[in-house]
Order: structure tokens, then sequence, then C-alpha cells
């Protein structure tokens, strides 16, 4: 084989490698063509031509704009917190007859209270000729006047549904 031949052949191998390369750098770069499309996509029009600094910028001011959305709504929750934390939440309730002679349990105790035990007890007294309505504070489960035992037992009831909040 002769000096000119074994060029030729080595001239048609290292053509035949650079033409594989080629091939694995193509179908690379039509992968990394795919991916950048992905990644633009949804940014808005023209972000495919757009440059990598414009599409920055905006995926900055959309994480400015979605942080301070994100802060008005902590904000929100903060104060449906604080009016739930306000709000009755916590009921109970005992029926009674506190006189033998009339027929029915017409007579209640109802105790209303928040998560802190805070609240109000509301009696209802039920005679053949009159029903008397009284209402009692409650400041943590504990009132500042006596209580009666169906008012203690609708404001242990409260408590009891506080242990379960």
């Amino acid at each position: 084989m002769s000096f000119g031949e074994m060029l030729a052949w080595s001239a048609l191998g290292l053509s035949v490698v650079f033409g594989i390369l080629l091939l694995v750098q193509t179908m690379r770069l039509g992968r990394i063509e795919r991916q950048l499309r992905a990644l633009v996509r949804g940014a808005g029009p023209g972000a495919a031509s757009a440059s990598l600094g414009d599409l920055i910028s905006r995926q900055g001011a959309r994480l400015e704009s979605n942080s301070e959305q994100i802060e008005t709504l902590h904000r929100a929750a903060a104060a449906l917190n604080g009016a739930v934390a306000r709000s009755v939440q916590c009921v109970g309730i005992v029926r009674y007859n506190p006189f033998q002679e009339t027929g029915g349990d017409q007579s209640f105790a109802l105790a209303l209270l928040t998560p802190s035990g805070d609240g109000v007890v509301i009696s209802s007294l039920h005679t053949r000729t009159a029903t008397r309505f009284y209402a009692k504070p409650v400041k943590a489960g504990n009132s500042p006047l006596s209580l009666s035992d169906e008012e203690l037992q609708a404001v242990h009831q409260a408590m009891e549904q506080i242990k379960q909040l």
C-alpha cells in the first residue's frame, strides 16, 4: 500500500469520525433548544426571542409580585385568626326541670364560649306563669357570679370542646 492510499484511507476515516461527532453535536443542540423552549414557555409573547437577561428580569418582577401577594395573604390570615379567636366556638347546653310539679324540661342553661374560655352563660327559668332569663359573664371558664349546678354543667361541656380544638 502506497503512501497516497494510506493518506486517502486516513482522510476517509477522519471524515467518518467527524461526521459522527457532527451528528452527536446536532442531536445535543436540538435537545438544548427543546429545553430552552420549555423553559421560556409561558413567560409571555416573544419570550423565545428575548434575551436571557430579559427573561430573568421578568421572572424577578413576577417573584416580587408574588411576594407582595403572599404578604397580603399573610396579613389577611392573621386578621382572620384574630377574629376566629374572639368568636364563639364552644357551646354547652343543659335542659332541666327546676320544679317537680311542672311538666317537661323547659328550663335551660346555655354556655357560649370562645377558645380562651371567655363568654357568657344564659339561663332560662320556666314556670307556669312566666319565663325568666339570666346572663352571667364567663372569663377563662370561671364566672365572678355564682353559677347554678346546671350552669356549671353547661360551662363544663363547653370547656371540654375547647380541649378538642
